[in-house]
């Protein structure tokens, strides 16, 4: 029976459910909103289709009946379709008219509640909706309505907290509205634009201060209101927002390593990994003695394929196994298998002088990695691509995006630094990192000095990152 899924996005891809995720994960199409988290759309499989549905205050987009007859569409046409929007569905996302939609066309459908941005945004800026002895309760508004149909004055009597979405267009006449109808111009206001992405921006100030405010910030803009916006409960306010590259897996590893330093992350994994065909090198495997890997990917990529094709793992038992770090080493752990060699330094010249030093032919050592593969590994063993690496143009642009207020970048191959700086301007002053000097050459070709990390681990660049960080705001 084919199901069409309503999942919030939460507020920022930090937001977004376990339920959702695994939708996500699973569906055939995804139906997309504006304002989404570009990591949540990295979440889809290869095959599924994105189907851009989104509206914007100030742009033209679908309208609502369009949507929702591509909804019944979809519905009809694909086992899991997923409907992603910001926030929560129900909270001035016009969710219920998209059910009512597909219940009337007899279409399967189900609701997974999302984090609305009109209790996140407050707290990603240290404020809480409620706090006890100031405010016991929140007022959520739309901003964002047909001329009359919100009478702003009516709110200045409720007592709390009041929460307006969608404010930037509307600032002026809920300053005056609000202040007509008896609050003080004395109130604190909070305005938090782009809540919880990496472009996250925060003003603070009085209530007669609303309008000029809003004009220093773009949509979409949340407004806050009450004694609650005088408070900031963070506890420390982080070491700033770096954009992640990469592959999903190291992305998703860097970006944890980030956050336990205080940054903030926005995880853009814009390289894919395609399995190649390597069915006849794993029949003739028995000719080499060792078995060389340069990446966690090599390794997954590899004995999923020996599991898909129900090879003995006993056929690798006279094998030695080389990797070029620790992170490399404890994915081939994963499957049940300890690296013989891993050079002290990561990087291929090191690896391959070691693997020199064994003594072992050329032709007995299996280089299992990337199609695009290092040079000078290929001097000592025999290449074997086992894996290519495909740009996803729209993670592409979602990273290019996440530059705007970022601190720092990180590049974690020479094929993704050569593929984002050929086609994207990084703003003055941003720290570039680079996981060793292979990568730290790629970016050098394009006239930039990055940080380098000492290992080419996710926690040595994240240190690194840190360390940069830590300089430059002394100097400042």
């Amino acid at each position: 029976m084919n199901a069409v899924y309503l999942v919030g996005g939460g507020c920022g891809a930090g937001s977004l459910t376990l339920r959702g995720a695994q939708l996500i994960g699973q569906c055939d199409c995804l139906v997309y909103d504006s304002l989404i988290d570009g990591g949540i759309l990295s979440l889809v499989k290869p095959s599924c289709k994105k189907i851009f549905a989104g509206k914007r205050a100030g742009r033209h987009g679908m309208k609502q009946e369009e949507i929702c007859a591509l909804l019944v569409e979809c519905g009809k046409k694909y086992a899991l379709t997923v409907r992603l929007k910001g926030g929560d569905s129900f909270v001035f996302g016009r969710g219920g008219e998209e059910m009512l939609a597909l219940k009337k066309a007899g279409i399967f459908a189900e609701s997974v509640p999302g984090v609305t941005s009109a209790v996140a945004a407050a707290e990603l800026a240290g404020i809480p909706v409620t706090h006890r002895g100031v405010s016991g309760g929140v007022h959520i508004v739309t901003a964002h309505a047909a001329e009359g149909e919100t009478d702003f004055s009516a709110l200045a009597k409720e007592k709390g907290t009041l929460v307006f979405l969608m404010g930037k267009a509307s600032a002026e006449k809920i300053q005056v509205q609000l202040i007509g109808g008896g609050m003080s111009g004395d109130t604190p206001v909070a305005l938090i634009s782009d809540a919880g992405s990496l472009r996250q921006r925060e003003k603070r100030g009085r209530l007669s201060d609303l309008a000029s405010l809003a004009e220093e910030l773009p949509a979409p803009l949340v407004i806050v209101a009450g004694e609650v916006c005088a408070m900031d409960v963070r506890a420390r306010k982080g070491g700033g927002k770096v954009v992640v590259t990469g592959t999903e897996g190291h992305a998703e590893r860097l970006a944890g390593c980030l956050r336990t330093n205080g940054f903030g992350t926005a995880v853009c994994p814009y390289l894919r990994i395609v399995p190649r065909d390597f069915d006849g090198a794993l029949q003739n495997i028995s000719g080499f003695s060792w078995l060389v890997f340069t990446s966690v990917n090599g390794v997954e990529v590899f004995f999923e394929r020996v599991k898909e094709t129900e090879i003995d793992l006993r056929v690798f038992g006279d094998k030695k196994f080389a990797a070029i770090g620790s992170a490399t080493a404890r994915a081939l752990r994963g499957y049940g298998f300890a690296a013989d060699l891993v050079p002290k330094e990561y990087t291929s010249e090191a690896l391959a002088a070691a693997l020199k030093e064994t003594g072992v032919s050329k032709e007995k050592i299996a280089l299992l990695r990337s199609v695009q593969g290092s040079a000078v590994l290929s001097e000592v063993g025999t290449q074997i691509g086992i894996y290519d690496t495909e740009t996803d143009e729209e993670m592409l642009l979602c990273a290019k995006d996440a530059l705007c207020g970022a601190d720092a970048i990180t590049f974690s191959s020479a094929g993704g630094a050569r593929v984002f700086l050929e086609r994207c301007v990084l703003p003055d002053g941003i720290l570039v990192a680079a996981i060793g000097e292979e990568t730290a050459r790629a970016v050098r070709e394009f006239g930039i000095e990055p940080i380098v990390s000492e290992r080419a681990t996710a926690d040595d660049l994240a240190e690194a990152v840190r360390a940069a960080k830590e300089r430059k705001g002394c100097r400042e």
